[in-house]
């Protein structure tokens, strides 16, 4: 326990000068003083063990997550069959369009085979989604009709509102003032 040396008074043990008396007071004090930074020491080197515990426990959980994952991974792996002629054939097609794309030439003329063929699929695959489109471009075009109309219309209500708020107080101060009496 701690006492302040201005809460109590101390009194000089019996056949002690004044010296060994004030260098009894200083030892007091500086143990005193050592013993608080030992206490701020010992506290922060807590402080500094549980910051070290959360980051090592944080880590500890990122890595374990990270495992789980890679041992669920491998056992989806384990369990796909890989399609080995479909991955010729993507491989196939990768090298023939890299050896089309890194080369120079261009060609000079299509083939027409290949723009009819590019065409009937624009029309097939493409017909749906560009349905789709152009509904919801009317669906968007209506809603924001709709909505600038709520809009105008809450505009107009708000104006309302405020002019007849304001007249309704215009009546109450009316009603409140005394009424006028005009001598002449």
């Amino acid at each position: 326990m701690e006492t302040s040396p201005t809460s109590t008074s101390i009194t000089p043990p019996e056949g002690m000068d004044d010296i060994q008396y004030l260098l009894h007071l200083e030892a007091m004090r500086r143990y005193q003083e050592d013993s608080r930074n030992v206490k701020r020491q010992v506290e922060e080197q807590v402080q500094t063990w549980l910051d070290a515990k959360y980051e090592y426990q944080r880590d500890f959980g990122r890595l374990a997550r990270l495992l789980k994952c890679a041992a669920l991974q491998k056992a989806v792996d384990a369990q796909r069959v890989p399609d080995v002629d479909k991955i010729e054939q993507a491989a196939k097609d990768i090298a023939s369009l890299r050896s089309k794309l890194s080369s120079d030439l261009r060609p000079a003329t299509l083939n027409s085979k290949d723009v009819e063929q590019c065409r009937e699929h624009l029309k097939t695959s493409h017909a749906k989604p560009r349905q789709n489109l152009s509904r919801q471009q009317r669906e968007f075009a209506q809603n924001q009709e709709a909505f600038n109309g709520l809009r105008t219309a809450v505009d107009g209500l708000e104006n309302g509102m405020e002019l007849g708020m304001m007249q309704a107080m215009d009546r109450l101060v009316d009603d409140l003032l005394p009424p006028r009496d005009s001598f002449n």
